[in-house]
């Protein structure tokens, strides 16, 4: 019985999936007609839990994976909504740092009438205050770790202290934003897997993307970086993926768009998703393009319908 509870301990401890990010409180605002700029408009608000890291570990929880997440947490009402979304899906947080000071993370996003974007803000002070010295304590569970996933809501220094510290592991970023692949320009080569959009890709790959033939070119720069997986979405277009032995397109699985918020990490979700189940890299990018069509159909950034077998409906479009 002693040996049981040592395992089962050890088991809770040391997740496969480990990701190192922001878990942050979503507000959004959705018009129901055309935004007027400088104006009240008519709309619903909601609130949600989100962050990057949060939105990537629901996913992954929904799918049946276990997962960690390192993140920052703060003791305001609002850190409940965060710590009681991860305890419904199982998502271990014994390694956050609690910070008694800040408070928590809020991201704040309108909305226009079509589900897109027109303007946020973000806040995570609290997340930017989580010392080096917290992340050096897990030593063991990122060597422990089959994948791990950050942030690049995380400052910079403690994104290149993981890169270059675990330089063997196999680490997935998304940039999110142009303002945030600025902060991972330098170490681009030094993790195996991205994710990004046809703007980020030409930042780091340093060339313009006009056409099908530049991301295939920014892909092979990329790969000539060091990096061993690459994923350039495309947006209602779908996504190419490449590495050194295999690449080409998926097309978009998405049949209506409700809110695009929770799409690229959705998308992260479905990488991980494949590399764990030693999918191929085409069979990798099917599934996470399902995977996002199912978050941009949702208000939610999480589609609370997510599901392997739902997965499998979305992938099953591109064969009609």
């Amino acid at each position: 019985m002693e040996e049981e509870k040592t395992i089962t301990k050890i088991e809770k401890e040391y997740e496969d999936i480990v990701l190192i990010g922001a878990a942050i409180v979503d507000i959004y605002g959705k018009s129901f007609e055309r935004l007027i700029p400088s104006d009240s408009n008519p709309g619903r608000i909601s609130i949600y839990p989100g962050g990057v890291s949060r939105n990537v570990s629901e996913n992954l929880g929904r799918l049946g994976l276990k997962v960690s997440l390192i993140t920052s947490l703060s003791q305001d009402p609002f850190s409940q909504v965060i710590r009681k979304s991860c305890a419904e899906v199982g998502i271990n947080l014994s390694h956050a740092y609690e910070n008694k000071k800040d408070p928590s993370s809020m991201y704040m996003a309108i909305l226009d009438e079509e589900g897109e974007m027109n303007l946020a803000l973000s806040d995570t002070t609290v997340l930017d205050n989580m010392p080096i010295s917290h992340l050096e304590g897990k030593d063991r569970v990122f060597r422990n770790a089959n994948i791990l996933v950050i942030d690049p809501s995380l400052p910079r220094h403690l994104m290149q202290y993981i890169v270059e510290k675990y330089p063997e592991q196999r680490i997935i970023l998304d940039p999110v934003s142009i303002g945030k692949a600025k902060h991972l320009y330098d170490f681009v080569g030094k993790f195996h897997t991205i994710k990004c959009n046809e703007m980020e890709a030409s930042y780091l790959s340093d060339i313009g993307i006009e056409d099908s033939k530049d991301i295939k070119k920014a892909a092979t720069i990329l790969l000539g970086k060091g990096l061993e997986q690459v994923f350039i979405t495309r947006s209602k277009k779908g996504v190419y993926y490449a590495s050194k032995s295999e690449n080409g397109f998926v097309q978009s699985y998405a049949k209506e768009i409700v809110n695009v918020t929770g799409a690229g990490d959705a998308f992260t979700a479905g990488i991980v998703y494949g590399m764990t189940n030693h999918l191929n890299l085409r069979e990798t990018a099917e599934f996470a393009s399902s995977m996002s069509a199912l978050s941009l159909e949702s208000i939610r950034t999480v589609n609370p319908e997510l599901s392997i077998e739902r997965v499998k409906e979305y992938m099953s479009r591109g064969e009609e």
